[in-house]
């Protein structure tokens, strides 16, 4: 009996454990992305932005800076924006959920794609 329950520990170590290192190596691997992403930036986003995906996003970027920081559905936004585009990730207790690269769609609008 003792012999079953260690192996079902390891057993569960070993489902659980790759989880985790993926998680740690996704929000590593997002901020190489967003350092990779050099171009001046050539629009500001800071303010509240209404999206259908998340409702609305918060975000805040300073006058002359390309970084970006905020909030939205329930997630802390970090981004950059890199000429006419924002490279944002979506983290949720340090885990990437989501990243996205968003272009102006013409006033007051961004449009683009984002993946899990």
């Amino acid at each position: 009996m003792k012999r079953l329950a260690i192996t079902a520990i390891l057993l569960l170590l070993c489902i659980s454990l790759p989880v985790s290192l993926t998680a740690a190596k996704v929000e590593v691997e997002g901020k190489a992305w967003l350092d990779a992403q050099k171009d001046p930036a050539a629009i500001n986003v800071n303010g509240a932005w209404n999206s259908d995906e998340w409702g609305v996003l918060h975000l805040l970027q300073a006058e002359g800076s390309r970084e970006v920081s905020g909030n939205g559905g329930g997630d802390q936004i970090t981004g950059v924006v890199s000429g006419q585009r924002l490279f944002m990730l979506f983290a949720n207790n340090h885990t990437v959920e989501y990243c996205a690269v968003l272009s102006p769609n013409g006033d007051n609008s961004l449009m683009g794609t984002y993946s899990d």
